[in-house]
């Protein structure tokens, strides 16, 4: 069976670090229910600061993944991911404290089906590939 598509970007007032910060500390859930891990920190653009993803800790195991932040909502004590869990599961593991370069950044975007050409891939096009695009929230 096909897993879907990658769902719409969230329309509405702009996602701020506020609404990323939200969900720290949190237990995140997938599109159609089950328990993925805890989110553990926020990515942020290395230019201008906005929120890029979110750090998950997935099992017990200790291992990080990141999730497109504007795709995630917090509620008191828990986080909803707007992906299946078996994508966040099988995104690459990432070194939050290193942070993303664009090259890992558009991997990820294709991991979860964002086109490369919307906000986030246009973001990335003029950027230094061995630099830093997304980098841990202050």
């Amino acid at each position: 069976m096909a897993e879907p598509s990658a769902p719409e970007p969230p329309s509405g007032p702009a996602y701020g670090l506020g609404d990323a910060r939200a969900c720290v500390g949190v237990r995140l859930e997938a599109a159609g229910g089950g328990k993925v891990g805890r989110v553990r920190g926020v990515l942020v653009d290395a230019g201008d600061g906005s929120p890029t993803w979110l750090v998950v800790k997935l099992g017990r195991i200790g291992r990080r993944a990141a999730v497109p932040a504007r795709f995630t909502a917090a509620a008191p004590e828990r986080a909803w991911a707007a992906f299946p869990r078996s994508w966040i599961r099988r995104a690459a593991e990432i070194d939050p404290e290193a942070g993303l370069t664009p090259v890992e950044e558009r991997r990820l975007l294709a991991h979860y089906g964002i086109p490369l050409e919307g906000e986030r891939g246009r973001a990335l096009a003029d950027r230094d590939p061995a630099e830093p695009s997304s980098i841990p929230a202050a």
